[in-house]
């Protein structure tokens, strides 16, 4: 393993002659870091850049937030609404450069996510300067892959248009003029005929009072004094006891169903693939996430297939392919399937 001053190189993330991208280690404190071999230049800050840690001779050493992956592991396999929000923190961050005169093209190996977070790395250096919209488009394409007509910025990037990809995405609707109400017809007022007044109602022949009501029967329910069956005293006191130990065994029973478990049951599948599929990789485990029983140096599986860790988290990975040198990795669980690529 190469050293830098005081950082390990672990592995080479992209060769942009005359640059060389290592994924790092800081000796002293562990920190993973990114290091620019062959940069020059001033490096520069801002919300959405990696930030610059130190300047080496020939090197830039940029800090590499923990639990971040580079952008690469999403090609073709990057979820729709996560990728907008990546597409948008990138425009405003091309936006920035632009009014300071700095031309960047991002390039999927230097941009680094985590969630719904984006840090682009280089800003500034000869060998990443271009066209940053039209590589914007492209970087789009590559992760959304055959779903691209579906993303809902595809309008927005192909016109190159970075106004339009940070405005609100909500359709403004022209107000239409209101209409005044109907006027209501006046009633017109209805003739009124006078009535005759009514004749008064003729006598009626009077009538016999009706006979008084006979008085209710009165049916009465009463109750004996004595219950209808013997009533009979328990004899085994016994009973009384077990009727007492019943609340406390329920309250055993629920400590029991309800106690803390140990964290790490999981299982969390992870797919691993190769590309060409011809090929295999033995994947071993070289650092586990808190709360994981799985033992360092153990060997996963071999690609391509499918593995099961028992935690979420950062995992860090060391794969070997016959015939090449051993390549460390991160892998964040739970995460989309990796795809190692053998050239």
């Amino acid at each position: 393993m190469e050293v830098l001053g005081t950082h390990w190189l672990r592995r080479i993330i992209a060769r942009i002659p005359p640059l060389t991208v290592y994924e790092g280690q800081d000796t002293r404190t562990g920190t993973p870091v990114m290091v620019l071999k062959g940069a020059e230049g001033r490096p520069l800050e801002g919300p959405a850049l990696l930030p610059f840690l130190e300047a080496l001779e020939d090197a830039w050493v940029l800090e590499w937030p923990l639990g971040a992956v580079p952008l690469s592991h999403y090609l073709g396999v990057a979820d729709l609404e996560r990728l907008a929000v990546w597409v948008r923190a990138m425009a405003q961050a091309l936006k920035d450069l632009e009014a300071q005169g700095v031309a960047y093209a991002p390039r999927a190996e230097l941009c680094l996510v985590k969630g719904r977070r984006v840090w682009l790395a280089g800003a500034g250096l000869k060998a990443l300067e271009g066209d940053g919209r039209q590589a914007l488009l492209e970087l789009a394409k590559a992760l959304a892959g055959g779903r691209f007509e579906e993303f809902p910025l595809r309008e927005a990037l192909e016109r190159g248009d970075l106004e339009a990809l940070l405005a609100p995405q909500e359709a403004a609707s022209e107000a239409l003029p209101q209409e005044p109400p109907p006027e209501e017809p006046k009633k017109r007022p209805l003739p009124v005929e006078e009535e005759a007044p009514p004749e008064p109602p003729k006598a009626l022949p009077e009538e016999p009072p009706p006979p008084s009501p006979s008085r209710p029967k009165v049916i009465r329910i009463e109750e004996k004094d004595e219950p209808p069956f013997p009533v009979v005293e328990p004899k085994n006191p016994g009973r009384r006891r077990i009727l007492w130990l019943l609340p406390l065994l329920l309250v055993l029973l629920g400590l029991f169903l309800f106690r803390p478990r140990p964290q790490g049951q999981g299982p969390y599948a992870v797919e691993f693939r190769t590309e060409p599929p011809s090929e295999k990789a033995e994947v071993y485990l070289l650092e586990a996430p808190p709360g994981s029983r799985l033992q360092p140096g153990t060997l996963l599986l071999t690609a391509p297939g499918r593995a099961e860790v028992d935690a979420p988290g950062v995992y860090r990975l060391r794969i070997r392919v016959p015939g090449r040198d051993p390549v460390d990795y991160l892998l964040e669980v739970p995460g989309p399937p990796l795809t190692i690529r053998v050239r």
